[in-house]
């Protein structure tokens, strides 16, 4: 029983004209079905979506989606989430009433996240990212803000099985389901809220591609290009103007090989840690600040299906 990738992430988001700017023209998702509230974005991957942008009130994420593969794993999570004493069910296991439909269940994790676990979406027709193609494969992976680091590490570890890959210092944790180094990750801040959203392209040059597109429409990074030490991998940092939501491009995300044994490796804040490359601006306070966003608003609260 394992959890096998972000499927993907909903959004509220108050101007959806705008979002739908940013993330299909600029971001090079592609429009899979829209309604007068609700748009729905797909990659270069068989999922039927991988973002989902909902008209809101205010930016707020509505929820994060992780795949299973079979009915009987959604059942066995669901067990585990229901007996842990920190989180909340907000629907049993059964039909999923969301694009694609399905089998999960949706609960609050112990920071008030929504989060579902699902199986047997239907998967759509879909185009494969050719080389020299800037569109993203899928989702990598998602980051959130906590206040209490050690509660959250915790629930997910004993929730739903989740491994810690590595830290930085003491305020940022790396955790696994699989061999991927990480589907999430939790940072220490006073505020719980989204960090950010990490999307998977092709290679090194479709990552470079991606990366110069951004900036010839006039979106300057927020950080990087460069290649973090923690996970290998490299980044691209930008900003949703309509929201202030950071997301990142990246790609050659490390693996990890359990049977022959991980111990988590603790990085620092210096710039051979977090830019192995060197070719990134430096992280400074302005980029922290980004990246802790105000409190969500859509905590504790089951949004729209």
């Amino acid at each position: 029983m394992t959890i096998t990738h972000v499927r993907s992430v909903g959004l509220g988001v108050p101007d959806l004209a705008r979002a739908r700017e940013f993330y299909a023209r600029c971001w090079a998702l592609e429009e899979v079905e829209q309604d007068t509230d609700r748009l729905y974005l797909g990659a270069g991957c068989p999922d039927s979506h991988v973002l989902r942008l909902r008209r809101a009130d205010a930016p707020q994420v509505d929820v994060v989606s992780l795949a299973v593969a079979t009915p009987a794993q959604a059942d066995s999570y669901a067990e585990r989430v229901a007996a842990h004493p920190q989180s909340k069910m907000i629907s049993e296991p059964g039909v999923r009433q969301d694009l694609g439909g399905g089998y999960g269940f949706r609960f609050f994790d112990c920071d008030g996240r929504v989060v579902e676990i699902a199986a047997q979406v239907a998967l759509r027709p879909f185009r494969e990212v050719e080389a020299g193609e800037r569109r993203p494969r899928g989702i990598s992976h998602v980051v959130f803000n906590t206040q209490d680091l050690t509660r959250t590490r915790l629930f997910y570890e004993q929730a739903l099985g989740f491994k810690v890959s590595d830290w930085v210092e003491d305020f940022f944790c790396f955790m696994r389901a699989g061999r991927t180094h990480h589907l999430l990750a939790f940072a220490r801040s006073a505020r719980t809220s989204l960090n950010h959203v990490s999307f998977e392209v092709r290679g090194l040059d479709e990552f470079m591609r991606a990366t110069g597109s951004m900036m010839r429409l006039g979106h300057a990074p927020l950080w990087g290009p460069g290649r973090h030490g923690a996970g290998d991998n490299t980044f691209s940092y930008f900003q949703d103007p309509g929201t202030g939501f950071v997301m990142e491009y990246t790609t050659a995300l490390q693996t990890i090989d359990d049977e022959h044994g991980w111990i988590p490796k603790v990085y620092t804040t210096s710039p051979e840690d977090t830019d192995q490359w060197g070719t990134s601006n430096p992280f400074d306070e302005v980029i922290l600040g980004e990246m802790h966003r105000p409190t969500d608003p859509g905590l504790w609260t089951a949004c729209p299906v």
